[in-house]
């Protein structure tokens, strides 16, 4: 995998140094509460929202991305997506970062397949031909690139924090998932990857994940403390 320097994440946009964690809530087109989830998770602090069409309703991703767009226009608006054309009606109607990372064991054998029939080929070109941002598995990084997508746009999905000081390394930025079935182990798997570089997070919990990387930011000393308390003898 070829490195580069860590340097501004583009999306949409905006641009986010180096230092500066963002979180991501995913929420489901769909559900008569999908707004109200939307709204909470913007409310709790969240600098991107990643649309899912779930099984057998991703044509409700594009209506939903338009939706949210609406409503929030600086706000970074991703789709998860393997298919080209939702992909193309995700950014025609708004959305600024296209995923087809869905965690290990996904991709497999079809990396090698890319570009001819695999799930997610087509997605990094119309992410080219919109502006977009992608969100790939590490070895496609540079085949991202190639179909078009700018250096800047391009982060890396990993899972968990295991191996993740190496990808860190190569200098894409590192999108984390983490675990969703426990909040303690959620949390905990966020502050390591926050202290190894992580750029981004994919979170259930987005206002304690928040309060958590910004601990890690502040004692990375990449942010000034919230209160800063000397002892006096």
């Amino acid at each position: 995998m070829v490195s580069r320097p860590a340097g501004v994440l583009r999306l949409g946009a905006r641009a986010f140094g180096p230092s500066q964690p963002l979180v991501m809530a995913v929420v489901p087109a769909g559900p008569a509460d999908a707004m109200e989830r939307v709204h909470a998770a913007v409310a709790e602090g969240a600098d991107i929202v990643g649309v899912t069409g779930g099984p057998g309703r991703e044509a409700d991703a594009a209506p939903f991305v338009a939706a949210v767009r609406d409503s929030y226009p600086a706000l970074v608006v991703g789709v998860h997506t393997g298919r080209r054309e939702v992909a193309r009606e995700a950014c025609a109607a708004g959305a600024d970062l296209l995923s087809f990372w869905d965690g290990p064991g996904v991709w497999g054998s079809e990396v090698a397949g890319y570009g001819a029939g695999a799930r997610g080929s087509g997605v990094a070109e119309v992410a080219a031909e919109f502006g977009a941002g992608v969100v790939c598995p590490p070895g496609l990084a540079e085949r991202a690139v190639a179909a078009g997508v700018e250096p800047e746009r391009v982060v890396i999905g990993v899972e968990g924090a295991f191996g993740l000081a190496g990808l860190v390394a190569t200098g894409w930025p590192a999108l984390v998932s983490l675990p969703e079935d426990d909040l303690a182990r959620g949390l905990a798997t966020a502050a390591v990857a926050a202290w190894l570089g992580a750029r981004v997070f994919r979170v259930p919990w987005v206002r304690e994940t928040r309060r958590v990387l910004r601990m890690v930011s502040a004692i990375r000393g990449d942010i000034p403390p919230a209160c800063a308390v000397r002892g006096l003898a």
